[in-house]
């Protein structure tokens, strides 16, 4: 050990939000989010048709823990924004050049990341791209596509080792599927091969 230790240089500029309740706790959308969804799934679940026969747990207890969890997450989330809203002032991390000196080595600056747009692209198309090949190219080669580019759109640069990467889990999702569950995933183009 040479005694440096690599720190990330960030370029930091200031931005003040308008002051208010709903301004600054924005983030309140996604504990709302989370409830409608916990909603949802307590409406599938009360109209449910479940057969006499069914044997003990039946299909409405993994919904009914989900559905809790929901619950108890939106409204833990929804206390933690109010009871500490975003702050009026913080800094934004932008990217900096290599060799930028970090103008705050103690950490006390509060920051706020920008968002990935090129990710968040990314990842959307690799799903769309998925939705849309998953009837005719079968599970194994489009959960594939769908690994790589989400690999991908997430900053892998072994485009190759992904590619190898991807087969093997879809490989393994596809044998865990028919062997261990008994189910059957879209075959597409290698059907009389598997």
């Amino acid at each position: 050990m040479s005694g440096v230790v690599r720190t990330i240089s960030v370029t930091r500029r200031a931005v003040v939000t308008a002051d208010g309740f709903w301004r600054r706790r924005t983030a309140l959308v996604v504990p709302a989010l989370m409830l409608l969804l916990a909603v949802g799934l307590v409406v599938g679940i009360v109209t449910m048709d479940v057969p006499a026969n069914t044997a003990p747990p039946g299909p409405q207890v993994f919904p009914s823990i989900v559905a809790a969890g929901l619950f108890v997450l939106a409204a833990l989330l929804a206390v933690d924004v109010v009871r500490r809203p975003e702050p009026a002032a913080v800094d934004i991390v932008e990217s900096a050049e290599p060799g930028d000196l970090d103008d705050d080595p103690d950490g006390t600056t509060e920051l706020r990341t920008t968002s990935n747009h090129r990710a968040l692209l990314g990842a959307l198309g690799t799903v769309v791209v998925f939705i849309a090949a998953l009837t005719p190219l079968g599970w194994l080669l489009s959960g594939a596509v769908l690994f790589w580019g989400i690999a991908r759109s997430l900053g892998s640069r072994r485009p190759v080792f992904d590619v190898f990467l991807s087969l093997a889990v879809s490989s393994i999702v596809q044998l865990a599927f028919s062997a261990g569950l008994g189910l059957n995933l879209p075959p597409g183009v290698l059907g009389g091969i598997l």
